[in-house]
């Protein structure tokens, strides 16, 4: 099953993000897991966060979710979104905390909160597509890629997650060559995976193609 989960977010502005991968049983290419994150490799302060305390503290929580101390992250960032509930990144990443625990009504509760205090936090959208497709809500799916890719038209992540999804799940392939086409153009070849999945679509658009010709 192919599936894109990105890392850490940060901010709407600043993020870590991160690629999943596993293989599917041939002849499908290999193909990311639905549900595997590995480990976040950089980090940043929130530039926008008010006061000494909560920029040491945001800090701090992203150095214990890299670290895969998830309980801890978890209690600065709830310390955080106390001292002040208008910043929209500790809601995105406890949703991410959450989402890593296996917990995708909290973790939707979270990004939801996240994106009525930055409509443009594009990072809590595309964990919304993630859950909503894992549920298999994929209207709902479809909204929230493109409302992150409303918020950074160049998300590759969305781009990708949105072409699966069309692939997949809602048989709209010429739109998943689109936007396989545009995560290719944003991440050039450092995506491997990427030039057997095109090929498996574009064999299966012209079985569909030969099978419709009179």
């Amino acid at each position: 099953m192919r599936f894109i989960d990105p890392g850490i977010a940060l901010n709407a502005a600043l993020i870590t993000l991160l690629l999943a991968g596993c293989s599917t049983p041939a002849p499908k290419p290999p193909a990311p897991s639905a549900t595997s994150t590995p480990p976040p490799t950089a980090a940043a302060p929130a530039p926008d966060a008010p006061g000494k305390i909560v920029k040491t503290q945001f800090e701090q929580a992203i150095s214990f979710m890299q670290s895969g101390q998830d309980k801890e992250a978890n209690a600065l960032f709830a310390n955080i979104i106390k001292i002040d509930p208008q910043l929209a990144s500790p809601h995105t990443n406890l949703g991410i905390l959450y989402y890593r625990e296996g917990k995708p009504k909290e973790a939707e509760a979270a990004f939801k909160q996240a994106l009525q205090l930055d409509a443009e936090d594009y990072v809590a959208a595309n964990y919304l597509g993630m859950i909503y497709r894992s549920e298999g809500r994929f209207s709902d799916a479809e909204a929230a890629y493109k409302q992150a890719l409303a918020a950074k038209p160049d998300y590759g992540y969305a781009h990708l997650n949105l072409a699966i999804l069309y692939d997949l799940y809602l048989d709209n392939l010429p739109r998943a060559l689109d936007h396989y086409r545009e995560y290719q153009r944003l991440n050039g070849d450092t995506d491997k995976r990427l030039a057997g999945w095109l090929a498996d679509l574009h064999q299966r658009m012209k079985n569909t193609s030969e099978d419709s010709t009179p």
